[in-house]
């Protein structure tokens, strides 16, 4: 009689701690973090500039911030500017493994016009992405997934600019870092 007492209790512990772990694992959602930087200061005013000394500087300070950050993806508007401050910023730290590793470092050029946040943390849920932008886009693609006016347009001489959403199920928080 013991002996069946104790297989019950056997039973009902495994069951409880089935329960327990099941239900410690469905309420779980992945935190989505995208980083929003406007692209470094850029070598002068032609329509398509490569990035001036000072804008090479600001990559490394932007790749030393995103080193521990376990960034997957970088997005980057058409702009030679914009690639260039996604390209030297993963590169700084040896945020890009070698070619031919498991986790090689990618880049997804976008047009503005066409872009949305909201279907980038879709795609890339769990992650933890960059998007480089311009001082019109940036806080308009930020405003855009908000459905409200939070960030108005970066000041044309100011580039340490850090947007910061994190997207956890349904809600959003989001801040503004100067660097």
């Amino acid at each position: 009689m013991a002996e069946n007492n104790n297989i019950k209790i056997m039973k009902n512990w495994r069951l409880l701690l089935a329960l327990i772990v099941t239900a410690s694992t469905v309420g779980q959602e992945k935190t989505t973090t995208i980083y929003l930087i406007r692209h470094a200061e850029k070598a002068d005013g032609s329509a398509d500039p490569e990035l001036s000394d000072a804008g090479k500087e600001r990559t490394k300070k932007w790749g030393a911030y995103f080193e521990k950050k376990n960034i997957t993806l970088y997005y980057t508007s058409l702009f030679k500017r914009s690639k260039l401050t996604a390209t030297f910023t993963a590169a700084y730290f040896s945020q890009i493994p070698p070619p031919g590793t498991s986790k090689e470092m990618k880049f997804i050029a976008y047009d503005p016009a066409n872009f949305s946040l909201k279907q980038a943390a879709k795609d890339n849920e769990g992650q933890n992405i960059v998007v480089v932008g311009h001082s019109n886009t940036i806080p308009a693609q930020i405003n855009a997934l908000l459905g409200k006016n939070v960030y108005p347009d970066i000041k044309e001489d100011e580039y340490g600019n850090l947007y910061i959403i994190t997207i956890t199920g349904d809600k959003i928080t989001h801040e503004l870092v100067k660097m």
